[in-house]
């Protein structure tokens, strides 16, 4: 042990202790760490944000695609009531929405 504390004693480079120069050393290593970790730790924030935004993306052009399947559905059934009684396209409509088809005989168009 003495051996060690006589090498940390001892001057070294440019006159300075050995245990001046393990201390700056070490100092130096720690804030290359630290530095190191915080570039690592905005990096990951950055994709995390990236991937944020990109399911925020996807969820706003799902909700715009089913307002504008609403919308056309809004308007195929206007043009279902707005086509009179007797429609083919009231006709098909009620084919496709009724089990008992014999109901639908009402809208069948007349020949």
């Amino acid at each position: 042990m003495t051996s060690l504390g006589t090498f940390l004693a001892a001057a070294g480079f440019k006159g300075l202790k050995n245990w001046i120069w393990i201390a700056i050393v070490g100092a130096v290593i720690a804030a290359i760490w630290t530095f190191v970790a915080i570039a690592d730790r905005r990096h990951e924030n950055a994709l995390e944000v990236a991937k944020d935004a990109g399911a925020t993306g996807a969820v706003v052009a799902g909700q715009a695609q089913t307002l504008d399947q609403l919308g056309d559905a809004n308007n195929a059934e206007q043009d279902l009531r707005s086509s009179g009684e007797r429609s083919a396209a009231r006709f098909d409509q009620c084919l496709l929405d009724n089990r008992d088809k014999r109901t639908c005989e009402r809208f069948r168009p007349a020949p």
